[in-house]
């Protein structure tokens, strides 16, 4: 971990070493910290972030080449970099490693910061390191991201800085608030600097998001089909279908600030802090045909029609509170005597996810004969064909429901102290530091069964109006009563010993860097050491259902070389090479000894105590060319191989005993290393002012970047397959006009298909399919100081679409989000 220096207000610091460069909001300032940093690295300041409506962090790395987004929810959550599964990034504040707050990671590792909790107001600026230099924590096999605050210059008396905004989400017309505070000040001034410079920042983010939504599971056994059935239909039968309408209503605040006090021209000294999250309350409800698969009665090859009997309807109704929040506080500072420079810092950061309540009620009516059609794979229909009226709440009179509350922390001290000591004026400088990172994280989850009254239907947990929705094709009749539902009769709260969890992991590491320029050369290398002593405590249930803690105790040393060399050939032309080696720990749940047991769809889930971490090296050659301080063109190539890669494993038919199973047949799924893996790819990126353009028209410019990944790895025995979230391709592509009083911009992001999860078979296989997406947005002053802006998010209606193999002609999940548009004013202040 390196100490980040103080950024300009607005804006970041990059924390690469080398010269101190501040990146104040302007595209070439963003450009000079790619320019002048020793490694392979890429920055957005925090008015490019701002400049477009990414809602939070995760959104804003979207735009940065060799990432790509993963969303949930409708929003940007996780990011994979060149092709790498989320839980394999590292991502820190101010230096300060980040621990996961949503457990949820795509992987399964839960080691994965989910950026969503971080708004778009409070960033100071985002970097993606993608070549490590030794003072680095070595724990990003994809790369680091860095997360900088916002913060006041040295030299800067006053900062008031701010917007707000009102929006429309045009899915169901529902109401988007946005707004923004930064305000600081410098006191004590001596020379060009204030001895005392405080900030603090604030943001808020409101929305009440719908989502529609169609999920299913297909029979993957054509045999079960009437003897006669077209292959086709044989492999678009359903064993169930869901549409599902979603209602989320998430409140995003953060609040960050820091003190710096600089004693003399030698010291400073600092005291940073943060707290951001959101709390959402999502109300579901979820139409599902289930039992498809257990009696077809017949197959219509001419239209497609499936006919099903004993055929189960429910009503399902979810109401959840989630509250997610990342904490930090930290204290450090730097001080030079004699060309000798000494710094560290101490800090505390805390990634929570809680759910105060978890109500899931499922009404149902069973035993119906059912006609479904799924030959248009984007929107399957079905209706019963005994006459039962799916609308009509009466029908559904069996009922089961739970309330399931779960918390989940994960907590790390960290401190970290480096000596950097001069060689002489043309031998350089060499840095030792050494750091620790003591990690804590808890899980635990209950379960009380919800009751009814005798007799008591849907109707009686029904409000007015039917759900109609997915573009008016599905009507799932009455929308449930929420308030209803959370006020049902519950039983005790009882402990579900398969979500207990009590890890610690500690990290010990150390360092030496040495920095070098020879004439045009500049080189970072050097080694680092990391040793981990870890514990993960989960609870191991037999056959007869006694609970046993199991303590799984593991330690290990790693040596990480890294070697980054930069040779400038003249002012404009310069080339890089990079030899950077890097770590993924086993993920918490993946290492765990817990298992979990899903009776109704007969599926265990279980973690791997015998994982061992994967071991990465990372080679980075690339070429940039200056056209100007507008204008870039970079162009590079890397190469990733990886020991003991880690995926998750899928076995169906399996027969097991154990839990509430005995001798069942059942889908088991786990973790496993692989043992070699590679990835590689090409980046391209351009940034160009067209300033050869007559005025007005030399405001206009070009911002876009391409990468190109390819990855492998034996996802099953014997198979060599692309790795899971590697996009083959990604690319954005931004138009903008600049000028004093106006500014636009559109901005398209690409993300192509990736395999998603490992089946036992590339018949089960699941993968996201490709999306492309197409924001806007304006800004004009009507004085220097105010602004108004509007943005357009989503124009394209982009669609998360996840399918069985690669073909869209096997969806299991498909939902959309329609546009949203917002529009506000902006304030700034300063002197």
């Amino acid at each position: 971990m390196a100490v980040a220096q103080p950024a300009w207000a607005d804006d970041a610091t990059s924390t690469a070493p080398g010269p101190t460069i501040v990146v104040t909001g302007i595209r070439q300032q963003s450009s000079e910290v790619k320019r002048n940093a020793s490694n392979v690295i890429d920055i957005r300041s925090g008015e490019q972030i701002r400049a477009l409506p990414d809602a939070n962090a995760a959104e804003a790395l979207q735009r940065i080449p060799g990432v790509s987004l993963e969303t949930d929810t409708g929003e940007g959550r996780f990011v994979n970099i060149r092709g790498m599964d989320a839980d394999l990034n590292g991502t820190s504040y101010d230096g300060v490693h980040l621990t996961a707050s949503n457990p949820s990671s795509p992987q399964g590792g839960s080691r994965a910061v989910a950026l969503d909790a971080f708004p778009s107001g409070i960033l100071g600026g985002i970097e993606v390191i993608k070549s490590l230099n030794p003072e680095y924590d070595a724990e990003g096999l994809g790369g680091l991201v860095n997360i900088l605050p916002r913060d006041i210059a040295a030299n800067q008396s006053l900062l008031i800085e701010g917007s707000g905004g009102l929006g429309d989400e045009t899915l169901h017309g529902t109401l988007r608030e946005r707004g923004d505070i930064t305000v600081g000040g410098g006191f004590g001034q001596t020379g060009n600097e204030h001895r005392l410079s405080v900030v603090l920042s604030y943001a808020y983010d409101r929305d009440k998001r719908n989502i529609d939504d169609v999920e299913a599971d297909y029979i993957n056994d054509p045999t079960v089909v009437p003897a006669g059935t077209s292959a086709f239909l044989a492999s678009k039968a359903f064993d169930d279908v869901q549409p599902r309408r979603y209602i989320y209503q998430r409140t995003r605040q953060g609040l960050s600030g820091g003190i710096v006090f600089r004693p003399d021209e030698n010291t400073r000294l600092y005291v940073r802090g943060l707290d951001t999250g959101y709390v959402e309350r999502a109300n579901k409800h979820e139409f599902v045909l289930k039992n498809l698969a257990d009696n077809i009665v017949s197959v219509d090859n001419a239209t497609g029609d499936i006919t099903s009997s004993g055929v189960e309807l429910d009503q399902k109704a979810i109401s959840t509170k989630e509250i997610v929040h990342n904490d930090l506080i930290e204290g450090g500072g730097e001080t030079s005597f004699g060309g000798i420079k000494l710094d560290g810092k101490v800090a505390y950061t805390k990634g929570r996810d809680r759910f105060p309540y978890s109500y899931s009620t499922t009404f149902a009516d069973k035993g119906v004969t059912a006609v479904y059609n799924n030959t248009n794979a984007d929107v399957p229909v079905f209706h019963t064909a005994d006459g039962t009226d799916i609308t009509d709440p009466s029908n559904f009179s069996s009922f089961k429901g739970d309330n399931g509350p779960s918390a989940n922390s994960d907590s790390e001290f960290s401190a970290i102290a480096n000596l950097t000591v001069p060689l002489g004026e043309d031998i350089g400088a060499i840095k030792i530091g050494g750091n620790l990172r003591q990690r804590a994280r808890h899980a635990s989850a209950a379960a009380a069964d919800l009751s009814v009254p005798d007799g008591a239907t849907y109707a009686d947990y029904a409000s007015s109006g039917n759900d109609i929705f997915y573009g008016g094709a599905y009507n799932i009749g009455s929308k449930p009563d929420y308030h209803a539902i959370e006020g049902l009769t519950q039983d005790t709260l009882v402990d579900d010993p398969t979500a207990f969890a009590h890890d610690s992991e500690d990290v010990y590491g150390g360092y030496a860097q040495y920095t070098g320029t020879f004439g045009n050369l500049t080189l970072v290398g050097g080694v680092r050491v990391e040793a981990t002593r870890a514990t993960y405590r989960a609870n191991a249930i037999d056959e007869a259902g006694n609970v046993t803690l199991n303590a799984n105790h593991t330690s290990y040393t790693n040596v990480f070389p890294a070697l980054n060399l930069r040779y400038r050939l003249n002012d404009q032309l310069q080339v890089r090479a990079a030899f950077s080696t890097a770590i993924g720990r086993p993920g918490f749940q993946q290492i765990s000894a817990a298992r979990s047991y899903d009776t109704v769809n007969d599926v265990v889930s279980q973690g791997n105590p015998s994982l061992k971490p994967t071991y990465g090296k990372n080679l980075d050659a690339t070429i940039e060319y200056y056209f100007s301080k507008d204008s870039f063109l970079s162009v590079g190539v890397f190469y990733k191989w990886f020991n003991n890669y880690i995926i998750s494993t899928t076995q169906r038919g399996v027969t097991y005993t154990g839990g509430p199973f005995t001798d069942t047949v059942v889908e088991l799924d786990s973790f496993s290393n692989i043992g070699a893996a590679h990835a590689y790819g090409l980046e391209a990126q351009v940034h160009e002012r067209f300033a050869f353009l007559p005025q007005p028209l030399d405001g206009f410019g070009f911002d876009g970047n391409v990468t190109l990944v390819g990855s492998h790895g034996e996802i099953r025995q014997g198979e060599t397959h692309t790795l899971p979230q590697t996009s083959p391709i990604n690319f954005n592509a931004s138009l903008f006009y600049e000028s004093p009083r106006f500014k636009a911009e559109v901005a398209s992001t690409y993300v192509s298909r990736n395999l998603w999860a490992v089946g036992d078979s590339d018949a089960t296989d699941l993968y996201s399919q490709p999306r492309f997406r197409l924001d806007a947005s304006i800004d004009f002053a009507v004085t220097p100081r105010v602004h108004v802006f509007a943005e357009a998010k989503n124009l394209t209606n982009t669609k998360l679409e996840f399918t069985q193999t690669s073909s869209r002609q096997y969806p299991v999940q498909r939902e959309y989000y329609d546009r949203d548009f917002l529009g506000g004013v902006r304030i700034n202040f300063d002197r």
